[in-house]
């Protein structure tokens, strides 16, 4: 390892998008005494709020169908935990009627990269993708993160809600929640120190529809 080579007498640096417990373990073998910045919540959580559905597997659907049609949605992402159930989500969504793309690792580079410049220019309103779109994607219309499939790590939780709010703006994570799920909720709570809330009959606009005068001043 490139560290053992160096003098005894150095100072390192370490920057992290998130704090995962492999990084937490390099920290704790290798640097002596760290003062740590943590800007996680400042940076990641502020201003997406973040909310939960105990839903049965069969309802999911049903359920993401109605969060449509109440939600005033600029962009909307929704994550799968598989490539197949990617196509076959979207495949659904568009028999409702909803405009709908998708994106996995499977599709070629270059389709990938229309998909995503197309969803990116505001031609289509909704995107179905796996976790191949969770890190360092950034759209700015998307308000709304809805995770049709719960993840199993934090540090992928983090990311995928991380797709709204972005450049300053407010957005929501909704997460629909299975029986199987319940623990894995309430972990990825304590970890992250962030509360997901049992959603509510009607979501508040103010909490991720940004004003007129706030888009302005964001165009400017």
């Amino acid at each position: 390892m490139v560290i053992c080579r160096l003098p005894k007498e150095r100072q390192i640096l370490l920057f992290s998008a998130t704090f995962p417990l492999s990084v937490k373990q390099f920290m704790e073998k290798h640097l002596r005494e760290p003062y740590e910045i943590n800007l996680m919540e400042e940076l990641t959580l502020k201003g997406v709020t973040q909310y939960y559905a105990f839903v049965q597997e069969r309802q999911k659907v049903h359920c993401l169908n109605t969060l449509f049609s109440k939600l005033q949605i600029n962009q909307s992402i929704i994550f799968c935990n598989s490539t197949q159930r990617v196509e076959l989500l979207a495949k659904k969504i568009t028999e409702l009627g909803y405009c709908c793309y998708y994106i996995h690792a499977r599709m070629a580079q270059a389709h990938r990269n229309r998909v995503f410049h197309d969803f990116r220019a505001g031609l289509c309103r909704n995107l179905v993708c796996s976790d191949l779109f969770t890190r360092g994607i950034d759209v700015q219309a998307v308000n709304v993160v809805i995770n049709f499939d719960f993840p199993r790590m934090a540090e992928t939780y983090l990311h995928r809600i991380g797709r709204s709010g972005r450049f300053g703006h407010l957005g929501i994570a909704i997460n629909l929640i299975t029986y199987e799920d319940r623990y894995t909720l309430h972990r990825i709570e304590l970890e992250l120190n962030t509360e997901i809330k049992p959603i509510p009959k009607v979501i508040d606009p103010a909490l991720y529809v940004a004003r007129a005068d706030e888009d302005d001043s964001a165009e400017k």
